[in-house]
Protein backbone atom coordinates (compact mmCIF):
# COMPACT_ATOMS: atom_id res chain seq x y z
CA UNK A 1 0.00 0.00 0.00
CA UNK A 2 1.32 3.57 -0.99
CA UNK A 3 1.40 7.08 1.16
CA UNK A 4 -0.46 8.80 -1.16
CA UNK A 5 -3.53 6.11 -0.95
CA UNK A 6 -3.81 6.64 3.10
CA UNK A 7 -2.16 9.86 4.23
CA UNK A 8 -3.88 13.49 5.54
CA UNK A 9 -5.04 15.69 2.19
CA UNK A 10 -5.44 18.66 3.83
CA UNK A 11 -2.38 20.24 4.91
CA UNK A 12 -2.20 23.53 7.10
CA UNK A 13 0.18 25.64 6.65
CA UNK A 14 1.49 29.02 8.29
CA UNK A 15 3.91 31.96 7.76
CA UNK A 16 7.29 31.63 9.89
CA UNK A 17 6.11 35.01 11.22
CA UNK A 18 3.08 34.17 12.54
CA UNK A 19 2.63 34.31 16.55
CA UNK A 20 2.83 30.98 18.29
CA UNK A 21 -0.74 32.27 19.94
CA UNK A 22 -2.67 32.22 16.81
CA UNK A 23 -0.62 29.21 15.03
CA UNK A 24 -2.34 27.40 18.20
CA UNK A 25 -5.72 28.62 17.79
CA UNK A 26 -5.88 27.74 14.82
CA UNK A 27 -4.79 23.57 15.15
CA UNK A 28 -7.35 23.54 18.08
CA UNK A 29 -10.03 25.17 15.82
CA UNK A 30 -9.30 22.54 12.76
CA UNK A 31 -8.33 20.03 15.60
CA UNK A 32 -5.11 18.80 14.14
CA UNK A 33 -1.61 18.39 16.08
CA UNK A 34 0.73 20.03 13.07
CA UNK A 35 1.01 22.74 10.80
CA UNK A 36 3.70 23.04 8.05
CA UNK A 37 5.72 26.83 8.02
CA UNK A 38 6.32 28.28 5.46
CA UNK A 39 8.67 31.21 4.52
CA UNK A 40 8.48 33.28 1.43
CA UNK A 41 5.52 30.75 0.12
CA UNK A 42 7.98 27.50 0.86
CA UNK A 43 7.72 24.70 2.92
CA UNK A 44 10.53 25.38 5.69
CA UNK A 45 9.47 23.44 8.68
CA UNK A 46 6.62 21.84 10.97
CA UNK A 47 4.83 22.90 14.00
CA UNK A 48 3.46 20.43 16.36
CA UNK A 49 2.24 19.54 19.65
CA UNK A 50 5.20 18.37 20.70
CA UNK A 51 7.11 22.08 20.10
CA UNK A 52 4.59 23.71 21.41
CA UNK A 53 5.11 21.89 24.83
CA UNK A 54 9.00 21.14 24.62
CA UNK A 55 10.13 24.38 23.68
CA UNK A 56 7.47 27.07 23.75
CA UNK A 57 5.83 26.31 27.11
CA UNK A 58 9.49 25.65 28.08
CA UNK A 59 11.26 28.65 27.37
CA UNK A 60 9.34 30.60 24.98
CA UNK A 61 6.21 33.11 24.88
CA UNK A 62 2.96 32.91 22.71
CA UNK A 63 3.70 35.78 21.15
CA UNK A 64 6.99 34.50 19.18
CA UNK A 65 6.75 34.02 15.98
CA UNK A 66 6.00 30.45 15.05
CA UNK A 67 9.35 30.02 13.04
CA UNK A 68 11.81 30.09 16.42
CA UNK A 69 10.09 26.33 17.81
CA UNK A 70 8.99 24.86 14.37
CA UNK A 71 11.51 21.57 13.73
CA UNK A 72 13.59 21.31 10.85
CA UNK A 73 14.84 19.77 8.36
CA UNK A 74 11.47 19.00 7.15
CA UNK A 75 11.50 14.93 6.60
CA UNK A 76 9.69 14.41 2.78
CA UNK A 77 8.39 11.16 1.23
CA UNK A 78 6.96 11.06 -2.04
CA UNK A 79 3.26 9.58 -2.52
CA UNK A 80 4.76 6.45 -3.97
CA UNK A 81 6.56 5.67 -0.64
CA UNK A 82 5.67 2.47 0.95
CA UNK A 83 3.35 2.48 3.99
CA UNK A 84 5.41 -0.11 6.01
CA UNK A 85 8.57 1.59 4.76
CA UNK A 86 7.49 4.94 6.04
CA UNK A 87 6.30 3.52 9.66
CA UNK A 88 10.11 2.09 9.76
CA UNK A 89 11.19 5.94 8.83
CA UNK A 90 9.05 7.67 11.55
CA UNK A 91 9.66 4.81 14.21
CA UNK A 92 13.49 5.19 12.86
CA UNK A 93 13.91 8.81 13.88
CA UNK A 94 11.24 9.40 16.50
CA UNK A 95 8.67 11.42 14.28
CA UNK A 96 5.20 10.82 13.89
CA UNK A 97 4.94 13.06 11.26
CA UNK A 98 5.86 12.52 7.07
CA UNK A 99 5.41 15.61 4.72
CA UNK A 100 4.71 14.38 1.90
CA UNK A 101 5.59 16.21 -1.33
CA UNK A 102 5.81 15.62 -5.67
CA UNK A 103 7.17 17.98 -7.85
CA UNK A 104 8.26 20.31 -5.13
CA UNK A 105 4.55 20.65 -3.70
CA UNK A 106 2.93 19.48 -0.35
CA UNK A 107 0.41 17.01 -1.16
CA UNK A 108 -0.52 15.98 2.15
CA UNK A 109 1.34 14.45 5.39
CA UNK A 110 1.77 11.21 6.70
CA UNK A 111 1.38 10.92 10.45
CA UNK A 112 1.19 7.81 13.02
CA UNK A 113 -2.65 8.25 13.40
CA UNK A 114 -2.76 7.65 9.42
CA UNK A 115 -0.67 4.09 9.95
CA UNK A 116 -3.10 3.38 12.56
CA UNK A 117 -6.18 3.66 10.90
CA UNK A 118 -4.70 1.93 8.22
CA UNK A 119 -3.91 -1.18 10.22
CA UNK A 120 -6.89 -1.30 11.63
CA UNK A 121 -8.92 -1.46 8.97
CA UNK A 122 -6.86 -4.10 7.62
CA UNK A 123 -6.20 -6.28 10.68
CA UNK A 124 -2.78 -6.36 10.50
Amino acid sequence: MKVGDVMTREVISVDYETKVKEVCKIMGEKRIGSVIVTQYGKPVGIFTERDLLSKVLLKGSLDDEVGKYMSTPLIVISPDYDVRESARIMADIKIRRLVVMEGGEIKGIFTASDLARVLGERGD
